[in-house]
């Protein structure tokens, strides 16, 4: 199964984010765009393995406390065209708990440095260099999720396997 973990989005977020894809979407002349329901933050990415024991025990092993992540910023990678998030310590430290908690349990996983970044589109197809952006929309992290990653009659699906949730603050 492929599998990543990510952190997934409030309703605000995701209104933001569809936002983003609607400007981009007007101004293309094609593309792949992401899905509502697949919006999400990568924070590390495991790929195709059979050890979602192992991952879920890594997860299990960190803690942290809830944060806030801000939308911040529009850009893209060659033809994949993202929103950004404002940089966040709580975020990075999260992001190295968790690979180190995976590297400890000997599961693989893309070790690319982190770029925080959310997908909103692959491929596409413009005419001119877009204007678009992305509203600085805040929300609370809460909790990590273990997605599992399939194609369903060509359709990119994405399955929620496990979740870990912050600590609570005193």
């Amino acid at each position: 199964m492929r599998l990543f973990i990510a952190i997934r989005f409030s309703p605000e977020v995701r209104s933001s984010l569809l936002d983003s894809i609607a400007q981009l979407k007007q101004q293309s002349i094609s593309g792949n765009f992401t899905y509502p329901e697949n919006l999400h933050l990568t924070l590390a990415f495991i790929g195709e393995t059979n050890r979602l024991c192992e991952v879920q025990q890594a997860m299990e092993s960190i803690n942290f406390r809830p944060f806030s992540l801000t939308l911040s910023g529009t850009g893209n990678f060659g033809d994949l065209w993202w929103a950004g998030i404002r940089r966040s310590s709580e975020l990075e430290a999260l992001v190295r708990q968790l690979r180190d908690a995976l590297e400890k349990q000997g599961v693989p996983f893309d070790r690319k440095p982190f770029r925080a970044h959310i997908t909103l589109a692959r491929r596409v197809d413009l005419p001119a260099p877009p204007a678009f952006s992305a509203k600085p929309v805040s929300m609370t992290v809460g909790s990590i999720s273990l997605m599992q990653s399939e194609r369903v009659s060509g359709k990119l699906i994405y399955r929620e396997r496990f979740v870990k949730r912050a600590a609570q603050n005193p």
